[in-house]
């Protein structure tokens, strides 16, 4: 099971959806191709302006732990918070649910219960909604978002908005610093992650 970051306050924390297509222009026509694959990931960075040395030894302790591109974490994008109230209990509607589009129940009915740009974990995997959540009188409801589902969730499973995490595994594991510094500490540390797309 892969661990968690360590809770270490960050200067900056970036999440963004990298698309998996590509623009291909003919020079001779201008004609457009946009090729489009099934590889969307999240990519993170995050920033540490001063570490103490108590904090820098937690997070090289967990950057060695990891083995370069072996291991991997689950990340929570601290400079993020969800806009809407998540009310009730939500978990996966049905069987064979794949793509942009999940079928939910166990939400508070007939209410706008998240917002577009939320986010929620299902299973290993980060996402975030692209169109407000209006449940019906049942407390059901689609949710459409980015990126798609890669392993089809069992119906029942809970869907998380509750500090939502994604799994990720070091860009470059060269990056890592030497973590050199003063008596004090260690400043203007950066990271780099991508998703871990086997393992979502």
């Amino acid at each position: 099971m892969p661990a968690n970051f360590p809770n270490i306050p960050r200067t900056r924390s970036g999440f963004k959806i990298q698309p998996a297509t590509k623009l291909i222009r003919s020079p001779y026509n201008q004609v457009e191709e946009v090729w489009e694959e099934p590889g969307d990931m999240w990519q993170a960075r995050l920033a540490f302006s001063f570490l103490t040395k108590a904090e820098a030894r937690l997070l090289r302790s967990t950057l060695t732990a990891l083995r370069g591109h072996v291991g991997t974490l689950f990340i929570h994008d601290t400079a993020h918070s969800n806009e809407g109230s998540w009310n009730g209990t939500p978990v996966v509607d049905g069987i064979d649910e794949y793509g942009v589009v999940l079928n939910a129940r166990g939400f508070a009915e007939s209410q706008t219960v998240a917002k577009r740009g939320d986010r929620f974990q299902l299973n290993n995997r980060l996402h975030e909604l692209t169109e407000d959540a209006v449940t019906d009188n049942t407390g059901r409801v689609q949710l459409q978002f980015q990126p798609e589902i890669k392993t089809i969730p069992k119906d029942g499973d809970f869907i998380i908005s509750s500090e939502p995490k994604g799994l990720f595994r070091l860009a470059n594991p060269s990056q890592i610093p030497d973590w050199s510094g003063s008596k004090a500490g260690v400043r203007n540390i950066q990271l780099e992650f991508v998703e871990a797309l086997s393992e979502v």
